[in-house]
Formats: C-alpha cells, sequence, structure tokens
C-alpha cells in the first residue's frame, strides 16, 4: 500500500512540474501611481520568466521580481519618483484580481497607492 502511495505522489509532483502555469499577473499594464505631486502613469509589461519592464517618463527594466499566485512582489533601485536620488531603492507589493491591479510602493520620499489595469 506505501508503494503506491508513493508511486502517486510521484506521478502528481511530476504532472505538475510538466504544468505551464502562467502567472495571472503575466500582461501589459496601464498604471496609475498616487504621488504628493500628483497622479503618475506607466505601463507595466509583466513576462513568465518573470521580469517587468516599465515605461512611462523613464524606461525601467526590473529584475529582482516574484510573480506567486495573484502576489506581485518587485524591488529595483532609481527609480524614477518625484525627489528620489539616483539610487534609491523601491520596494511594490501587489495583487492582481482579474484585470485589476493595486498595490503599494515603498520608498524613501514615501508609500505611494498604485493601480493598473489590463490592456
Amino acid at each position: 500500500m506505501n508503494q503506491f502511495r508513493y508511486f502517486a505522489i510521484l506521478v502528481l509532483l511530476f504532472t505538475l512540474s510538466a504544468c505551464d502555469i502562467v502567472p495571472v499577473s503575466v500582461g501589459v499594464w496601464d498604471i496609475s501611481i498616487e504621488t504628493d505631486q500628483g497622479v503618475r502613469s506607466a505601463t507595466w509589461t509583466i513576462t513568465e520568466e518573470p521580469s517587468l519592464t516599465i515605461t512611462g517618463t523613464a524606461d525601467l527594466a526590473v529584475e529582482e521580481i516574484d510573480l506567486a499566485g495573484s502576489r506581485i512582489t518587485w524591488s529595483t533601485e532609481a527609480l524614477d519618483l518625484p525627489n528620489s536620488g539616483p539610487s534609491e531603492r523601491v520596494n511594490f507589493r501587489g495583487t492582481v484580481d482579474g484585470n485589476r491591479l493595486a498595490g503599494t510602493v515603498f520608498t524613501q520620499q514615501g508609500n505611494f497607492s498604485v493601480n493598473g489595469t489590463r490592456q
């Protein structure tokens, strides 16, 4: 009986590892960031690898990104935010619900609300 259970678990693990499950956050997003100086717009392109490219006022490729279910987190240096220095650390934590993205950008200058809609 134990051998059958181990075999069934191995088959399940192999099947799951062979599945190509695309994270729900993959896509192109129209983003609004609410700052002290007003709303800033950007486009986020999230791929399966995972990678994130931010285009808008300044272009940025984010390499430290984690896509886990409906959660998305990333971290990078020198994002173009109001009053930011050239090497400021910026972090993001958010969630995806269907075609909506919401979260917070954490900076040394403060925390900013982020909302997005999938294109």
